[in-house]
């Protein structure tokens, strides 16, 4: 992309298993990073990786405002966007796009691809989800109109295989059929609007937010479920952090 709108680039010279990929798409995950966690970082080093033909890396997209989500809790979008930039500052395929905090209102992914597009038209783009946020597409904004912006990459959980996601894509858009896959080992849907739905087994760590920051919050070690890098913006940011999560303990 030659317009990043806000995309923090890594600075440094590429080392041995942390070249970018030879595609000229770009991959997008999105998330509430609250804080950003190994399970994230893992999933988009590995989404790099398995998409390389296709994308020259990931875009790690912060929620501002989640629609699907309360607020209560959340850390202010500045700080978890800092907290990805400084986890990802080594790996120069990663960058994180501060975009949806530019805008006012819920952070619908409908707008987030748009912005993509007007900043960079001819840029293929790949959005990462899970099979269940795939399944309820339909709850979210425009959800069913979004392959006519990007492809999606479905990475599964809850034990759900390639069948189920041909099932799920068969089951919101009738017309879609399945096609020889570009990558991976999974099924391949050719969605109305023009994206495909790429089937992509990458390994998924469980690791909770919730439970990180409970455990934060109880003064428990935190080693190792988050990068290095986040941990210390969030000693850094102890008041602000403490004020904000202990909003989540008080209603519980």
């Amino acid at each position: 992309m030659t317009k990043n709108f806000g995309a923090q680039k890594a600075t440094g010279g590429q080392v041995p298993g942390q070249t970018a990929g030879s595609g000229t798409g770009r991959a997008i995950l999105g998330g509430s990073f609250n804080p950003p966690h190994v399970g994230h970082l893992r999933l988009a080093i590995e989404a790099a990786e398995a998409l390389a033909p296709l994308v020259s890396g990931v875009d790690m997209v912060p929620c501002a405002v989640p629609p699907h989500k309360t607020m209560t809790g959340m850390l202010p979008f500045d700080l978890r966007a800092s907290m990805v930039e400084a986890s990802i500052a080594d790996l120069p395929f990663l960058r994180c796009n501060r975009l949806e905090g530019h805008r006012q209102g819920p952070s619908y992914t409908w707008d987030t691809l748009l912005a993509y597009h007007e900043a960079e038209p001819q840029t293929e783009l790949y959005f990462i989800l899970g099979s269940p946020d795939f399944a309820l597409l339909p709850t979210w904004h425009r959800g069913l109109e979004l392959p006519g912006l990007c492809h999606f990459v479905v990475v599964p959980r809850d034990g759900q295989t390639g069948r189920d996601v041909v099932a799920t894509a068969q089951r919101l858009w009738p017309d879609a059929c399945e096609r020889e896959p570009v990558i991976g080992v999974g099924p391949c849907m050719a969605l109305p609007g023009g994206g495909l739905a790429h089937f992509l087994p990458l390994p998924w760590l469980d690791v909770s937010a919730s439970r990180l920051r409970s455990q934060w919050l109880a003064g428990r070690r935190v080693d190792f479920l988050l990068p290095r890098a986040a941990f210390d913006i969030l000693k850094q940011s102890e008041a602000t952090v403490q004020a904000h999560w202990r909003q989540t303990e008080a209603i519980c």
